[in-house]
């Protein structure tokens, strides 16, 4: 039932393999830090959640879910991955929620990031010439900005490959930049 008289040097034995498991942990920070801050584009939240990995680091080895020592690095980063998917899925959740009250301006189907940038009456030029490119064209250009899907992903909806997704993308968009009257800056000398 009791777990016996105190002895000061279990106490001790106690903190040294304590202290021992958070120095391991903590040799991970800085790399757990970078790993979640090309993932999630944002240092301080890299600081959480590498400090949310190193905490539940720690609890598994406290829990014995972690026998092989070897093992504690590919643990620390793949919780870390998860926790910078989990964020990303909640920045989605909280933005939709936010819509949905109204406290963020709300972004239509047809209404990518690029288009939010425009004025009015540059949407509505964009939206005609769009309207003037051919079905495909359109599709492809709607595929690559609103859903921002990169090119294999279009080429496996389409049927096609990627490069030939990158030449047909680029022919759209010259095609639309004709329609809209915008040409390259190396064209423009020429009317000078």
């Amino acid at each position: 039932m009791g777990q016996g008289p105190y002895n000061p040097a279990d106490a001790t034995e106690s903190l040294a393999v304590a202290d021992a498991e958070g120095a391991r942990l903590e040799s991970y920070r800085v790399r757990l830090q970078v790993f979640a801050g090309r993932r999630v584009h944002d240092w301080t939240a890299a600081e959480d959640i590498a400090q949310e990995t190193l905490k539940r680091g720690l609890e598994a080895l406290r829990a014995g879910r972690i026998r092989n020592p070897d093992a504690l690095g590919g643990y620390l980063f793949q919780t870390a991955m998860r926790l910078c998917m989990h964020r990303g899925r909640s920045a989605g959740r909280e933005r939709r929620a936010l819509q949905r009250l109204g406290s963020v301006e709300p972004v239509s189907a047809e209404e990518g990031a690029l288009t939010r940038l425009m004025s009015a009456e540059d949407r509505s030029s964009l939206q005609q010439a769009l309207g003037e490119l051919s079905p495909d064209d359109r599709s492809l250009l709607e595929l690559t900005y609103r859903d921002e899907l990169d090119s294999a992903e279009i080429g496996r909806r389409l049927g096609l490959t990627a490069g030939n997704v990158c030449v047909r993308r680029h022919r759209a968009i010259r095609k639309l930049a004709q329609l809209l009257g915008v040409r390259k800056a190396s064209d423009r000398h020429l009317d000078d």
